[in-house]
């Protein structure tokens, strides 16, 4: 046999297999884009967890560099979505002490915080212009975790998943776009940011509940994780109906009828500072 055919033909095996950086079975080369606008990324599909991945993302300095500043016209409605579902969610749950990981740049946390939610926000890319006082929690544990538009974005998501659940609160709810076999043309692949690198199927959320005891709801593209003995069933079928589209757009009139009672402290304790 030719050496050099030897070595290329372990060179593409190396390259259209890899260990699923979830749960760690082989993943399988699904297809290549280019990312960034210039390199070319190969795409590769858990035979196990059925989670849809990037090659090892070495290019996320760059991705978070300048290309953070680049406008995200889905921001606003999406905040909007989350404080109308985070609002009643909280409210079931009875969770008042609350950490948004990934909260960018503080409005979600601003608003809740003005409806009397004890809220504090972290996210390691952002500087939160709304909330610029509330980042350092006055809790040791928080009652609940939101992480919206946060998973996707995790590179080691088996180790960076272990950290989060390790808050150990009784909720989290979050949000990410549910890969159930896409193509290189899915929308939420967005390339051209280098930012989403990791796409979870329903099995792999399956996976992340078991892994971490606790049972949870899907609904389009939220997820609300739960410890069992934390939520009476009949709350659940409530938390899975206003988690529905329909209805968290529905019930956003209801919330702006609300009265703002955080306003007024919060706005005090910024002026002070």
């Amino acid at each position: 046999m030719n050496p050099n055919s030897q070595t290329s033909a372990t060179q593409t095996e190396t390259i259209s297999k890899i260990q699923c950086r979830l749960c760690g079975a082989g993943a399988s080369f699904k297809f290549e884009l280019l990312v960034l606008k210039s390199r070319q990324v190969k795409y590769y599909m858990c035979s196990v967890c059925e989670s849809l991945q990037t090659q090892t993302p070495d290019w996320l300095d760059l991705a978070y560099g300048d290309n953070l500043a680049a406008a995200d016209s889905g921001a606003a409605q999406r905040t909007l979505r989350n404080l109308v579902v985070s609002y009643f969610v909280s409210r079931l749950s009875g969770a008042k002490n609350i950490l948004d990981i990934g909260g960018g740049d503080g409005l979600l946390c601003r608003f809740l915080r003005d409806y009397s939610l004890n809220v504090f926000v972290k996210d390691k890319y952002s500087r939160p212009i709304y909330a610029q006082h509330f980042t350092k929690p006055n809790f040791n544990q928080p009652d609940m975790v939101l992480a919206f538009e946060v998973l996707e974005h995790f590179a080691n998501p088996a180790l960076e998943l272990e950290s989060l659940f390790k808050q150990d609160a009784s909720f989290y709810l979050m949000s990410t776009g549910i890969y159930s076999g896409e193509g290189a043309d899915w929308w939420y692949l967005v390339p051209s940011t280098g930012q989403h690198i990791f796409f979870y199927s329903r099995k792999a959320l399956d996976y992340v509940s078991k892994k971490f005891s606790l049972n949870h709801i899907i609904q389009g593209n939220l997820i609300f994780f739960y410890k069992p003995s934390k939520l009476k069933s009949l709350r659940v079928g409530l938390m899975r109906f206003i988690m529905r589209r329909e209805i968290s757009w529905l019930l956003r009139s209801v919330v702006v009828l609300l009265p703002n009672k955080g306003t007024a402290k919060d706005h005090l304790i910024e002026n002070r500072e």
